[in-house]
């Protein structure tokens, strides 16, 4: 097993902590994970990105990453401030290579419409653009946003390592038990007594309160430059929404391959979908 180094960013007085596979001087790829993920989440793929120096972030909020202020939330446009606030950190000049999943695909993909002189090229796993609402679910969701917020519980309860890695194992979007490990264990604090604290902010399971219209995520869309290539599991999501979003970037693949939406955690997945990234980010 290869060994990742941790690094760390400081964007806005927060601190975004990141893993590291590979050496400084080799091309960059930044990796952005999935909704309530972190930066393990590419323990198994990157390390089969040869020749490459993968980064890997903890989104706001989740892993060992500092948590937005009480009165801010987690817009995705804040995400795309994130990580081009980390990309000049990385790389002040020149384009990048981005990989990206689920929840960190929508993101990149608007970071490559927004800056797109910014992205070499740009490969995700399971999406392709954030979620959308129409105009007239706005006050909805903005009136459940407010009220949930303000009636969450700010803390996790402590549980056993054992008992999380089975929860987050046998969750909505199931992973493999050793990979669940992992991702629990970054995303926790540990206390005296040996048991974990869950230390994601509780505010990421909230409904948005304000999300982009499909009209503006098909504009900025149409504003990416780079190659794009599109990687769905075949159980994953359903994946009509990306289909119906294909036709508006200029230079895009889409496969599909064998597993569910954690396909890049799945060990038999693992090398196809590592060649197909080789080859194109090479």
């Amino acid at each position: 097993m290869i060994h990742p180094r941790e690094i760390r960013f400081t964007v806005h007085s927060r601190t975004i902590t990141a893993l590291q596979w590979g050496e400084d001087d080799q091309p960059l790829i930044l990796a952005l994970h999935g909704w309530l993920d972190n930066a393990e989440s590419y323990y198994k793929l990157a390390p089969h990105l040869a020749g490459f120096r993968v980064v890997a972030i903890d989104m706001a909020g989740h892993g060992q990453s500092d948590w937005r202020s009480a009165d801010s939330g987690y817009p995705v446009w804040g995400y795309v401030e994130d990580l081009h606030a980390v990309k000049r950190q990385l790389q002040p000049d020149g384009a990048i290579r981005i990989l990206a999943h689920s929840l960190g695909a929508g993101v990149a993909s608007l970071y490559a419409g927004t800056f797109p002189d910014q992205v070499l090229t740009l490969g995700l796993i399971e999406n392709l653009a954030p979620f959308t609402n129409a105009p007239d679910q706005f006050a909805e969701n903005l009136s459940q946003s407010i009220t949930d917020n303000l009636s969450i519980q700010k803390q996790a309860s402590a549980k056993s390592k054992a008992l999380l890695t089975k929860l987050r194992a046998t969750g909505r979007f199931p992973v493999p038990v050793d990979a669940a490990e992992r991702l629990v264990v970054r995303s926790s604090e540990q206390l005296p007594n040996g048991e974990l604290r869950i230390r994601v902010d509780p505010r990421l399971k909230l409904r948005s309160s304000v999300r982009l219209t499909e009209e503006q995520v098909r504009i900025t869309l149409a504003q990416i430059e780079s190659p794009v290539l599109v990687i769905a599991g075949q159980s994953g999501l359903s994946q009509e929404l990306t289909q119906a979003r294909l036709p508006f970037v200029k230079n895009i693949e889409f496969r599909w391959m064998p597993g569910g939406h954690h396909l890049h955690l799945e060990d038999e997945v693992v090398p196809q979908m590592a060649a197909a990234f080789n080859e194109f980010f090479g």
